[in-house]
């Protein structure tokens, strides 16, 4: 078997669809989720180098930072609008999704200076929202294939 030859998913019940295929999808699946997780987990694991161990307040105060730097992301860009389609297709180098390697620097100047603990970690997770969101969508408009550009363009 070389890697041209097609394997089909039947464990998966893809129904003969190629293994490549099925995999591909996946990483279209995941791009967004894979980014902000490594956005996260970074930022709050240099958090807990920082300040140490929350405990249930700062955790506590973590989420809410999160929640509401999603919030305030909603409201600012008007995402409550029920014109906006449904999904948003990202393509081209948009795909290898480095964004996290930005926000977590940029999330951790936001709470590096602040000496509260509990207080660094509502920063922290306010910062990764209010940095994750507006960077990516950068990237996907920088990095995405343009397709109608390509086919005007070919002969």
């Amino acid at each position: 078997m070389n890697g041209n030859d097609s394997v089909t998913a039947t464990v998966l019940g893809g129904g003969g669809r190629p293994w490549r295929t099925t995999a591909m999808g996946l990483t279209h699946m995941l791009v967004l989720p894979q980014g902000f997780t490594l956005a996260i987990a970074g930022s709050l694991a240099i958090c807990l180098g920082r300040h140490g161990y929350p405990g249930p307040l700062g955790v506590w105060l973590f989420v809410v930072g999160a929640s509401a730097g999603y919030c305030l992301q909603v409201l600012a860009l008007g995402a409550l609008r029920p014109t906006v389609s449904q999904p948003v297709g990202i393509v081209g180098l948009a795909l290898l999704n480095v964004t996290a390697v930005g926000v977590v620097p940029l999330v951790t100047l936001a709470g590096w200076w602040v000496p509260n603990g509990d207080l660094a970690y509502f920063v922290t997770g306010l910062a990764v929202h209010l940095t994750y969101i507006p960077l990516m969508a950068t990237a996907i408009v920088v990095l995405a294939h343009r397709p109608q550009l390509d086919s005007a363009v070919s002969p």
